[in-house]
């Protein structure tokens, strides 16, 4: 191990102690206003992102918004169908077959046998 990894090593395990010996030294309920307030700013930062893609991209969101629509759509009816106890079967083609030619029987002429 050369002198910088080993350096480099001793910083990295002093950041850690002083971290651990900061978030001992906060108060919990600091700490739950400092979480809070980063999960504020990263919606409002959300929110602005989420404003502009609207604004620069409507017929992509709108599109989305269908989409989901018809998904939950779906999958209501899906649902519908099972509590209903549809019964999903399966069915097959059964292709027509030609039968033979069935024989007629031939007419006898009946004009001439009363002529007899």
């Amino acid at each position: 191990m050369s002198k910088f990894e080993a350096l480099s090593d001793k910083a990295l395990s002093l950041v850690g102690q002083a971290g651990d010996s900061l978030r001992q030294s906060i108060p919990t309920s600091a700490e739950k206003w400092l979480q809070t307030g980063a999960a504020l700013g990263a919606a409002r930062v959300g929110t602005r992102v989420a404003g502009s893609f609207l604004r620069r991209n409507p017929a992509i969101v709108a599109a989305s918004v269908i989409g989901a629509g018809l998904v939950w759509v779906a999958a209501r009816q899906y649902k519908k169908r099972k509590e209903s106890g549809a019964v999903d079967g399966s069915s097959r083609r059964i292709e027509p077959t030609r039968a033979p030619a069935r024989k007629r029987a031939t007419r006898r002429n009946t004009a001439a046998d009363s002529q007899d």
